[in-house]
């Protein structure tokens, strides 16, 4: 109650029709921009289509955990269920859309920050 809910739809489903709210393809919100599949070129954005995770090696084992990416153009937010895949960080979809100075934010019990894997 008193609340106006926007569920940004993906290429998966139509989004939780039964909740209520509006249901948009993207969604502008100066100075954000919200859509499903994260466009080159865009500023201020926040996408999900790819739920990006990120590895890292430390002298005993890798670590893979879902990832947010962000730099100063965008964010791309990970998977939130069980059973949705993710697309690593090194792979040429996300490399091209994030910027040299792209940083990943592993998730956990403890959140850590760390250059984006490349």
């Amino acid at each position: 109650a008193g609340r106006r809910w926007f569920w940004i739809e993906g290429n998966h489903d139509p989004g939780p029709i039964d909740l209520g709210g509006s249901h948009l393809a993207e969604m502008h919100l100066p100075p954000l921009n919200f859509r499903h599949i994260a466009k080159r070129g865009s500023i201020g954005e926040v996408s999900g289509h790819f739920h990006p995770n990120a590895r890292i090696r430390t002298k005993f084992k890798t670590i893979a955990r879902p990832a947010f990416l962000l730099d100063k153009d965008r964010i791309i937010l990970p998977a939130y269920g069980t059973y949705t895949g993710g697309l690593n960080s090194q792979d040429s979809a996300l490399v091209d859309l994030m910027r040299p100075e792209a940083l990943a934010v592993m998730t956990g019990p403890t959140p850590h920050a760390i250059p984006m894997p490349r």
